[in-house]
């Protein structure tokens, strides 16, 4: 009977399953510590004090790409820290545009006019189309550097700018920290671009889940229904410096670690951390392209 009773507790608690059958989406964590900002509500513990650099291998990263082709990959992403904090940044990015469309998380600081130009230079080199998600949080300034630091909104918005100078088609990718509904998100920023020329169209905006770091309850995923096209474990990998994660957000976290190489990497994960919980309510793929 004892047995019995067990045995139906493991049932019970045993988190769902979900099966990658083809790999669409390749992330790289250009580097997990280098950033020049410091978010209040980033996932990632950095030392205030000190600038750590742990940028991921070049040769890892032409390895990774070489190993892929044999795969259906229909986008990269290039993500960090600041992913163009990473000394071989242009390199990086012309190798991937080799293989797909390829999208850089930035918070775009970096991108001046000058950097916008070469840039555009670099995306006209390829058949592929490079497209930059720029980092706010939301159209209002001060809400926006209250969590990104003092300047950072100007920074981003004069990223926009440029991107949309040379004929990209930027994202605006927001963190639901402050929980607006997505009409006041589109509305706000819409008024934003328009100063600039830009419309904003519903793909310009990407809204990803806020990921409390320290929740106060967390109940084990349970007997629900489970849209699995919406989670990006689906058919998505990230490839970091300690090896190959089921997704950004649980990048360097033991309990997602898939492999050491993409080439072995594990297809079978475990939906069982408080992070996969938020991922599973939210209405779209929390780090993918809404449209892949």
């Amino acid at each position: 009977m004892q047995n019995l009773e067990t045995q139906k507790v493991k049932t019970f608690m045993q988190a769902p399953v979900v099966e990658t059958e083809e790999l669409n989406n390749l992330f790289f964590e250009l580097t997990n510590k280098s950033c020049n900002l410091k978010c209040s509500h980033c996932y990632i513990e950095r030392n205030s004090f000190k600038k750590e650099k742990d940028f991921l291998p070049i040769d890892k990263i032409k390895q990774a790409l070489l190993s892929v082709r044999k795969e259906n990959i229909k986008s990269i992403y290039l993500t960090g820290g600041e992913p163009m904090t990473h000394p071989d940044f242009n390199s990086i990015l012309r190798m991937c545009l080799k293989i797909s469309n390829t999208t850089v998380i930035t918070n775009g600081t970096f991108i001046n006019d000058k950097k916008a130009r070469f840039l555009k230079k670099i995306d006209d080199e390829s058949e592929y189309e490079t497209i930059y998600r720029i980092s706010f949080e939301h159209f209002d300034e001060k809400k926006n550097d209250v969590i990104r630091g003092r300047g950072s909104f100007r920074k981003a918005l004069f990223a926009l700018q440029n991107l949309y100078k040379y004929d990209f088609n930027p994202i605006i990718n927001i963190t639901s920290y402050y929980k607006e509904k997505r009409e006041t998100m589109f509305e706000g920023f819409s008024e934003l671009c328009a100063k600039f020329g830009f419309e904003l169209g519903q793909i310009n905006l990407k809204i990803i889940p806020y990921f409390d770091s320290n929740p106060k309850t967390f109940k084990q995923i349970e007997n629900e229904e489970i849209n699995e096209d919406r989670l990006d474990c689906k058919n998505s990998r990230i490839i970091s410096s300690k090896g190959i994660f089921t997704c950004p957000i649980l990048c360097n976290d033991f309990r997602a670690r898939c492999g050491y190489s993409i080439e072995n990497f594990a297809r079978k994960i475990y939906l069982d951390t408080e992070k996969c919980h938020t991922c599973i309510h939210h209405n779209t793929k929390a780090f993918a392209n809404d449209w892949m």
